[in-house]
């Protein structure tokens, strides 16, 4: 016997009212008992519990017969010898009906209330879903596969495009939808009221579509797929649920992205202006020197000793330097940021990329002490030549600026494995943990601790950074290094190609 048989119920229910027969009986032949109908009201209780209120409707017919039957004088017959019995079996017959009704109208507010529980949960996990989508085409992707799964029907969404609606996502796929289906969409969205299949706008449509509405407007349709077969209202009443969380979802992502944009752009301005603001003011020193440098040779020059005059051209020459090497991390920033930073790799000698990294900044003034420290057996690195001495040069003009005029710089390379290490330590002040890690972030500057290095833009360590990540590197900042103190910027570098 199949348990989902329409019948099987029925049976079940026959078969409950047999058991209290058999145990009556048993019963009856052990001990005299003056009553036993509280027997056939188990097997009517089961029956409503069990499978609802007709069965246990007619659980009580057939325990009020087998009652009868069986138990009543004169056994074995229908017939009822004494009065006081027929009214106890219509009263035993009243009270079974109505504890099968009640106990079945339970079990059915039961299960009504388990299947709204149901529901409820799917529906809180359908907008969880939703709520977790980037963007609109993502939200109408989602709820077309969650609605197909609840309706087992085909399920559309329609999203305003430039000049039309658009099929932004249906389940099962489908490209387009026939001019009847289509004009009922634009009718929905348009109107805003449901057109197609079972509504008296274009009927004839094999879709009904529902207006997504949202606390600003239209932001599209959903549409069902009808064929013949009428949404009932439960139907109804969850779809309409669906596409007013859909509506939700889609105006949270429509939302989500003008904040974004709203964000770029404010955070665009706010590097334009620090830009403009960190040009402005580290720009100004070197102009004004060569500016002067320059109005002093024009005005003074032939009454000028030869040797002033070399000192001012100097001084001309240094800053305009000072000046072309700002504008190089200026213009290396855009490409890296721009993904175009062109690689032009070719073997790099470390010991020399390290002392021209050191003249370099003596050049520029500095009083700091280097030592350099390279590994014996260090090879060749296969890597871009003028950007790894830009990179080397931004850190270690870091710690020039940072460290103060009398700090140790040691520059340090050495092999760990397949790659090289390339580190740069200071004994200066150090940098905190709370600014720690944003010392490689675009205009990252401070009087202390903060690192800049990039000529007093704020770029240096950023650059390097790029730079490095360029090569398939990797580069960090430890603060402190020793007694609470130092900074140690390292390079990493992979050794794969390696010159022999």
């Amino acid at each position: 016997m199949k348990p989902d048989q329409p019948w099987a119920p029925f049976l079940w229910s026959a078969l409950a009212v047999a058991a209290a027969i058999a145990v009556g009986l048993a019963m009856t032949s052990i001990v005299s008992l003056p009553n036993i109908s509280m027997i056939f009201l188990v097997a009517v209780l089961f029956a409503a519990v069990r499978f609802g209120i007709w069965p246990a409707v007619v659980s009580s017919i057939l325990s009020f017969l087998g009652y009868n039957f069986f138990f009543i004088d004169p056994v074995y017959t229908f017939t009822v010898a004494r009065p006081h019995e027929l009214l106890a079996l219509f009263v035993f017959l009243g009270a079974a009906v109505l504890t099968s009704a009640l106990a079945g109208r339970a079990r059915e507010q039961a299960a009504a209330a388990l299947s709204r529980a149901r529901a409820t949960r799917r529906l809180y996990e359908f907008t969880r879903r939703l709520s977790s989508f980037p963007d609109a085409r993502a939200v109408a992707e989602g709820a077309v596969i969650e609605l197909n799964g609840y309706l087992n029907r085909p399920i559309a969404i329609l999203l305003p495009g430039d000049d039309n609606l658009e099929l932004a996502a249906s389940w099962p796929p489908e490209d387009q939808l026939d001019t009847a289906s289509a004009s009922a969409a634009r009718w929905a969205y348009e109107k805003d009221e449901a057109a197609g299949a079972g509504t008296g706008t274009l009927p004839s449509a094999r879709w009904l579509f529902l207006p997504l509405r949202s606390s600003h407007g239209r932001v599209g349709v959903l549409g069902i797929a009808v064929d013949g077969a009428a949404l009932d209202g439960d139907i109804r009443t969850l779809a309409e649920t669906v596409a007013e969380l859909t509506a939700a979802a889609l105006e949270r992502a429509r939302l989500a992205r003008e904040i974004t944009a709203a964000n770029t752009a404010t955070e665009t301005e706010r590097v334009r202006n620090t830009l403009l603001a960190s040009i402005s003011h580290d720009f100004r020193t070197p102009l004004a020197s060569i500016l002067g440098a320059a109005t002093s040779l024009i005005d003074y020059g032939p009454k000028l000793p030869e040797l002033a005059r070399q000192d001012l051209l100097e001084q001309v020459k240094d800053e305009a330097e000072h000046l072309d090497r700002m504008v190089r991390n200026l213009l290396s920033m855009t490409r890296v940021e721009a993904g175009a930073l062109e690689l032009r790799r070719d073997w790099v000698d470390i010991r020399e990329a390290f002392d021209r990294v050191v003249a370099l900044v003596r050049r520029r003034g500095a009083t700091q002490t280097f030592h350099i420290k390279i590994s014996p057996d260090l090879p060749f690195v296969l890597a871009d030549p003028s950007l790894i001495d830009q990179a080397m040069a931004n850190i270690v003009g870091n710690a020039v600026r940072y460290a103060g005029s009398d700090a140790r710089v040691d520059l340090e390379a050495y092999r760990e494995s397949d790659e090289i290490v390339l580190s740069v330590t200071d004994d200066g002040p150090g940098i905190s943990q709370s600014l720690l890690s944003k010392v490689f972030e675009k205009f990252a500057r401070g009087r202390e601790q903060v690192g800049d290095g990039g000529e007093g833009t704020g770029l240096g360590l950023a650059i390097a950074k790029g730079i490095v990540d360029a090569h398939g590197g990797s580069i960090a900042a430890e603060s402190p290094v020793a007694n609470g103190h130092g900074t140690r910027i390292s390079i990493r570098l992979s050794l794969e190609g390696k010159a022999p």
